[in-house]
């Protein structure tokens, strides 16, 4: 089956729900989901999923309505992926972490009929978190209303740490084995479906506004899936462990490519712990994965990890060179590690590395060739003209695979192209010889006594002049009267060394680095890096702590 469809381009011209559907007829012994111990094979999520897509039907969710979910990465979510697909609806996944103003903004501009969300995740409270974001919401009889939010009509509760609230709709309610399935309804939607159906609702990462809404066809999350797959070698004997949350782009992911396209396995754990996903990968000789930075770091600094078999053969990263050489040391020889450049615009890729790549550097230090049909320029960030081959700029592409739109910002998705109809990333980077390397966000990029410097740049030269000494740098801005913003490093040292002064370390990397790349002040740092349950390096607490330290000084 898989073999087949990576030699043809029918996930350009199909829907999800349809390779979802062939795929569950195709595979229906095969184990499809992995939880807590419990095997759920492809015929059990299939008529898991057609449950779901009646309830969906009989609270009246149809083609067009925005489903929005508060999801934790379990089977729950993963079939009300799959069924709010089915019957034509919008998945609308909304991030766990936003405080209450967020939420609330997001949910009034997306405004969905139904909101799905689970009781709690980890210390969380995600109850209180929907509460607070709507306070005026009532809940009676299976409805709910609020004034704050008109469209919404339903609020269904997975109840994980407890049993769930009255007033709210139990989810076990929707996947009752007594409800009455018309199959040959719920088979005419599948049938019904174009690749060209707005059905996903995608939240951009934000940086300092409220989060966008980018919107979907079928085509961006199936390019991921098929590229993802094409150059990871997955077979449909691989097994994949998710290490995402559910409301990230990478959640999508694993969903779309394992359980759609390629008839896999998918492991699951409620929340990334690193020393769980060490046992699951043994227990279960997991294959493959996807991880940002912490997610690798994690699992490694576990004080016992030799004793796990780490069985991850096939790895796509997001993250920086000395990532990409951690992960190598983990997995066995040979192992398939692709890096990525991607944005929740393009679906999400834009960029991976190729698994027949024999050129180690190109693999380590760029983030892969553009997937067939992107094509990407880079930009000079004042003037907007083109920069010569290799130089750094802002990275812009034209793509088959591009969003819709913001949802409700007409504005805004007219601003994010130019003339030459290139979508603006509002990222730094630069592409040489058909390969893109990404060096941050543009807020990564300082302007520092004039000069524009990328962090991350900084961070992976200091870890090839220091390799010997340092363990792991992250580098950020400061704002300075004298420079405008500078260049500050926090330094992990390896074997519990002392961090040397900064004239010392200042001298070392003369001659290697730009005069202005070179970081104004090393700062010590023991420890794990402060991360969000993303996995992402929570870059605001370290700045909170280097202006302490800086003003201490």
């Amino acid at each position: 089956m898989l073999s087949s469809r990576l030699l043809s381009q029918d996930w350009y011209h199909r829907t999800i729900s349809q390779f979802f559907a062939q795929t569950c007829a195709r595979r229906a012994d095969h184990v499809a989901l992995v939880f807590e111990g419990r095997e759920i094979r492809y015929h059990e999520l299939h008529t898991e999923v057609q449950r779901l897509a009646q309830s969906l039907l009989d609270l009246g969710i149809g083609r067009g309505d925005v489903v929005s979910t508060l999801p934790s990465p379990t089977p729950e979510f993963a079939a009300l992926y799959f069924a709010t697909l089915q019957v034509g609806a919008i998945v609308n996944p909304l991030n766990l972490l936003w405080g209450t103003q967020e939420l609330q903004g997001v949910l009034q501009r997306n405004a969905p009929k139904l909101i799905v969300t689970v009781d709690a995740q980890g210390p969380r409270d995600v109850l209180a978190l929907l509460q607070g974001a709507l306070p005026d919401l009532v809940r009676e009889d299976g409805r709910a209303r609020s004034a704050l939010l008109p469209s919404l009509q339903h609020v269904v509760c997975v109840g994980r740490a407890a049993p769930v609230p009255a007033g709210y709709i139990d989810f076990q309610r929707l996947r009752d084995p007594a409800i009455g399935v018309k199959p040959e309804q719920l088979q005419a939607l599948v049938d019904a479906g174009k690749a060209t159906d707005i059905q996903f609702m995608c939240q951009t990462s934000g940086t300092t506004s409220l989060s966008k809404s980018a919107l979907w066809d079928h085509r961006p999350p199936l390019a991921t899936a098929h590229f993802g797959a094409r150059n990871l070698r997955i077979t449909e004997d691989d097994r994949y462990i998710n290490l995402a949350p559910f409301y990230h782009n990478s959640g999508i992911f694993a969903l779309t490519m394992n359980l759609a396209y390629c008839g896999t396995t998918v492991v699951l754990m409620d929340g990334f712990h690193p020393v769980e996903a060490l046992r699951l990968i043994d227990r279960y000789g997991c294959t493959s994965t996807f991880g940002f930075d912490a997610h690798w770091q994690g699992m490694r600094r576990v004080p016992d990890f030799e004793r796990y078999r780490f069985s991850i053969a096939k790895a796509i990263l997001a993250g920086e060179p000395r990532t990409y050489d951690l992960v190598r040391s983990m997995c066995p020889p040979g192992a398939t590690i692709n890096n990525l450049y991607a944005q929740t615009e393009n679906g999400p890729l834009v960029s991976l590395a190729d698994h027949d790549c024999v050129n180690d550097s190109i693999n380590k230090h760029t983030h892969g060739r553009p997937l067939p049909g992107v094509e990407v320029v880079v930009k000079d960030l004042e003037t907007g003209e083109r920069v010569r081959q290799g130089d750094a700029g802002e990275i812009c592409y034209r793509s088959p695979y591009l969003f819709r739109g913001y949802h409700q910002q007409p504005e805004e998705t007219r601003k994010a192209f130019d003339s030459e109809g290139y979508f603006h990333s509002g990222d730094y980077g630069h592409f040489d010889n058909g390969y893109v390397t990404y060096l941050g966000r543009l807020g990564g990029v300082i302007k520092s006594g004039g000069e524009n410097v990328s962090t991350t740049r900084v961070t992976t030269q200091l870890l090839d002049i220091f390799g010997d000494r340092f363990d792991d740098v992250k580098t950020l801005g400061v704002d300075d009267p004298y420079w405008g913003t500078k260049v500050v490093s926090f330094v992990r040292m390896r074997n519990g060394q002392p961090l040397p002064g900064n004239a010392e370390l200042r001298e070392a990397c003369k001659g290697r680095m730009a005069i202005y790349e070179v970081p104004r002040d090393f700062l010590p740092w023991e420890g794990e890096w402060p991360v969000s349950p993303e996995g992402k390096i929570d870059f605001k607490r370290l700045l909170a702590r280097a202006q302490e330290l800086l003003a201490a000084a």
